[in-house]
């Protein structure tokens, strides 16, 4: 199987989970709104009941930030094998700079995928 097919499906498995997992949040937020209890404890703090996120974006939303991981774990080992460094400060840079590369992942994972997909047609087709 080709990196950029592996890429491709791998992204899409994270989406799909996220999307999951979007799904059972939104559903517990709405059932939170008809627990008594819930809203008793909000108002006795003086504070407002907050406002369910719903299902479309809740799904959206957690899809996309699933389906970040991998995309920015992606971008960030394709800078680093251009990094002349030992392996160790390349590790703890990573740790560091996860969640910038995860938000550039949410932000680069649709493109990305549409990006890969042209490439392998492309590839596919010429040969």
């Amino acid at each position: 199987m080709k990196k950029e097919l592996k890429q491709i499906l791998l992204i899409c498995l994270f989406l799909i989970i996220g999307c999951v997992l979007g799904y059972f949040v939104a559903l517990n937020q709405m059932n939170q709104l008809s627990d008594p209890e819930y809203i008793a404890f909000w108002t006795s703090q003086n504070m407002s009941v907050p406002e369910p996120l719903g299902f479309t974006r809740s799904i959206l939303s957690f899809g996309l930030l699933f389906a970040g991981i991998p995309t920015g774990l992606i971008f960030y080992s394709g800078l680093v094998k251009k990094w002349l460094t030992p392996i160790a400060p390349k590790i703890i840079i990573g740790f560091v700079t996860f969640p910038i590369y995860t938000l550039a992942g949410v932000i680069g994972s649709i493109p990305f995928i549409i990006y890969k997909g042209i490439f392998l047609f492309k590839n596919n087709r010429c040969k």
